[in-house]
């Protein structure tokens, strides 16, 4: 352990949610605090000044791990997970894991979980997220804690000099809006590192779509060809037309996925059809799990590492009595070219 983890790491021994004394408190609908719920001991209070849940999330620009920008306001229309860590810090080490399943159960609500180190070396970092962080996750780093330090509430954690700190090993959760729904600060006295409160949380604010998109994570070696996974998860009661639908003025479901550096993609390929019976006339649908099969080809001799591939599905869902406009939804596919 460096000399900087044997200074900080005692202080997480302490619960860091350090703030002044008082009685003011957000409350729940039911007037409970939410610091006072089962593992949301953490939560940033009034008293500790902006940023607040219910307030605009600061805005964060950091590069991912191949160099690129990456921007809160460019993920708006989604929800969030903000999370920050440190590789030296055990707690958020033991986290990191968690993290990555949270990213994966909930990509199919079109949440997006990121992740940011803070204050470390570029290469001490790539090589730990090489190791240790999960493709599902967005990587970022603050090399220089100047964006961590904006998130940072003036009344948590006064003493410390680098606001940064007082962040570090915070977690947020952000509406589609940007706006802050849920702000928890290291609780190391009831620490969790499987995020179990957090995804209570998710549970009770991010509402399930219609048809809920997921794919799973893929390892990819250059001069490969393979087949990416993507799932449609069609709500129970509801229908949406097959790639191929029955009538011209139906609207086709379609999923698309962008090529990006050293990867190609290919068409996707759909699953039979499901008849659903429309007066006298059967038309073809998908209902349910809908697997959904996208050829990728890798270039020999492609850049190794993360990459998140863009992709868009578009459908329309209907009931037996009515059909609901066609909607158009983003999502990603995490893949790693070793």
């Amino acid at each position: 352990m460096n000399v900087l983890a044997k200074t900080v790491a005692p202080i997480f021994l302490l619960v860091l949610v350090g703030c002044a004394s008082g009685t003011a408190s957000r409350s729940t609908a039911s007037g409970e605090k939410t610091w006072e719920r089962p593992g949301l001991g953490g939560a940033v209070r009034p008293e500790m000044g902006s940023p607040q849940p219910g307030e605009a999330a600061p805005e964060l620009t950091l590069p991912d791990l191949e160099g690129k920008p990456t921007s809160l306001s460019a993920m708006r229309g989604r929800w969030v997970l903000l999370h920050f860590t440190a590789t030296w810090c055990p707690f958020c080490d033991t986290e990191v894991k968690y993290l990555g399943d949270v990213a994966q159960a909930y990509a199919s609500r079109g949440l997006r979980t990121v992740i940011v180190d803070v204050k470390e070396d570029p290469a001490t970092w790539r090589a730990y997220a090489a190791k240790r962080v999960s493709p599902s996750l967005v990587a970022l780093q603050d090399a220089t804690g100047a964006t961590t330090a904006k998130f940072a509430p003036p009344g948590a954690q006064p003493s410390f000099d680098d606001r940064s700190q007082a962040v570090l090993d915070g977690t947020l959760l952000i509406d589609p809006n940007g706006v802050i729904r849920l702000f928890l600060l290291p609780d190391s006295a009831h620490f969790d590192p499987t995020f179990r409160a957090v995804r209570g949380e998710i549970e009770r604010l991010v509402p399930t779509p219609v048809v809920a998109v997921s794919a799973e994570p893929a390892a990819l070696a250059g001069g490969t060809h393979a087949e990416l996974a993507v799932r449609l998860d069609v709500a129970a009661g509801y229908h949406v037309m097959s790639d191929r639908p029955s009538e011209p003025n139906y609207i086709p479901t379609r999923v698309t996925l962008e090529s990006a550096d050293g990867v190609l993609v290919g068409d996707s390929h759909y699953p039979a059809a499901t008849s659903f019976a429309l007066g006298a006339k059967s038309i073809a649908t998908f209902v349910g799990a809908t697997p959904v099969r996208i050829p990728v080809e890798v270039a020999q001799g492609a850049t190794t590492g993360a990459r998140r591939l863009r992709g868009t599905l578009r459908y329309q869902a209907c009931t037996e009595s009515r059909c609901l406009f066609p909607v158009t939804q983003s999502f990603e596919v995490p893949i790693e070219v070793r």
